[in-house]
């Protein structure tokens, strides 16, 4: 059996300013324009990584100490400029490459989505993607008329029916629909385009879109963590963008996954799981111990932006905690996952500083030591976990994204562990290829 697995980059931060706290910041690049992502994204193709992922957002974050004082001190999360204008300058730069922007089924409507993601797969040649996102946050829900947000499983039934809708616009026009037949003067038999005339519980859309039907629709990405989130991307999802921090836990969700997707009359191995991971490459061991040392210093400014980003994505606001009292039962409407995933990062009734302690030291996504010793450990993992691959997270200024590359890439090759070409096909081909 072949060893290949998938690898990705999921660039967390968004269309938003890369490179912050670089010494190497802005130097030969402007964040604000294209030519930043086309380089990664050229570098990205000839690595041999099937897909890169632009996450998104739309609000200024001020959970943490109901201030938005750290997060813009920090650009954390803000500013974020929109990934859809972007997608067409990535394509252009690349001809294999899977580029996947984030949408969010909160706040596109199905019919405008449709339209917007068959117009970019028609310039992708069947390269395009498309995060879809639930947003949590009731901060975005604020920007487009709510109060705050829906509630949490709602918000995954409400994303399912949008998920049916796009899926029947796409479908509203047969692929043999356009003629062009200039003897008959028809361009279209209109006897295979059709109004799919939905009126479900959140949505009613009469169609048929206005669109020429691309050859392959978008490839879905998704990323469930909680027990609705997981049946949802089960359910719908292509590739799942995962989190988790040891073995076991990445196993246990695989697993999950693909009972879902059985459950629901999928092939389970067309569902592929990609697990999140930070590699930091190193020289040498001296240079591997350093770092972790460095990492693992738990400052104030360490605390402080480990606890603005989990605010935020959670909503819970933990500036309101003492860092060396137990943390109370929390619960929230926003990203379930996540929150579990950081209060269970240390044992059970731990103070909140020794659970930021435990992430320090951890630091799960985190993989830190030279290229030979990550391409190892990445290739143990996959097997271990029977994963179908990685999504690499982190910024992408140059520096940052050669000083991960450069020498990772020739040693994930020199295990097999990584693709050297491409079929041609288009995204949903190269990721069912193995």
């Amino acid at each position: 059996m072949s060893s290949l697995l998938h690898f990705g980059w999921f660039l967390g931060a968004g269309f938003g300013v890369q490179g912050w706290g670089d010494p190497s910041f802005g130097i030969g690049y402007d964040w604000k324009q294209p030519q930043v992502y086309q380089d990664a994204a050229r570098l990205f193709e000839a690595s041999g990584f099937d897909l890169f992922i632009i996450e998104d957002g739309v609000a200024v974050p001020d959970t943490y100490g109901g201030s938005a004082e750290v997060n813009l001190a920090a650009a954390r999360f803000v500013p974020k400029h929109d990934p859809l204008p972007l997608v067409p300058y990535l394509l252009g730069a690349t001809s294999e490459l899977g580029i996947v922007p984030t949408l969010s089924a909160s706040f596109y409507e199905p019919f405008t989505a449709a339209r917007l993601l068959t117009t970019l797969q028609h310039f992708a040649h069947g390269r395009l993607g498309f995060n879809v996102v639930t947003s949590g946050s009731d901060l975005a829900a604020q920007n487009y008329g709510l109060d705050k947000q829906i509630e949490h499983d709602l918000r995954y039934d409400r994303a399912e029916e949008w998920v049916e809708v796009v899926r029947k616009l796409w479908r509203s026009w047969d692929q043999d629909a356009v003629l062009e037949d200039t003897e008959r003067g028809v361009y279209a038999d209109f006897t295979k385009v059709r109004t799919i005339d939905h009126d479900g519980r959140f949505f009613t859309v009469r169609g048929p879109l206005n669109t020429v039907p691309a050859a392959d629709e978008p490839v879905m990405v998704q990323a469930g963590a909680s027990g609705r989130g997981r049946d949802f991307a089960g359910k719908n999802s292509d590739v799942i963008l995962a989190l988790a921090s040891t073995p076991d836990r990445m196993r246990e969700y695989r697993d999950s996954i693909r009972e879902v997707a059985f459950a629901h009359g999928r092939d389970p191995n067309s569902v592929k799981v990609l697990f999140v991971v930070n590699p930091v490459v190193t020289a040498n061991a001296e240079e591997t111990a350093s770092v972790r040392e460095a990492r693992a210093e738990l400052t104030q400014a360490a605390i402080d932006e480990q606890l603005q980003s989990i605010s935020y994505l959670t909503g819970v606001d933990f500036k309101t905690f003492d860092l060396d009292a137990p943390l109370p039962e929390l619960t929230t409407n926003s990203n379930q996952g996540t929150l579990e995933n950081f209060v269970k990062s240390a044992p059970a009734g731990s103070t909140l500083r020794e659970i930021l302690q435990v992430r320090a030291r951890k630091d799960g996504l985190a993989i830190v030591g030279t290229a030979d010793e990550i391409a190892e450990h990445l290739g143990e993992l996959g097997a271990a976990v029977g994963g179908d691959g990685f999504l690499f997270t982190g910024q992408v200024h140059p520096a940052h994204v050669h000083r991960t590359l450069d020498a990772l890439v020739p040693a994930l090759r020199r295990r097999g562990l990584i693709r050297t070409g491409f079929g041609g096909g288009g995204l949903r081909q190269n990721l069912l290829a193995f």
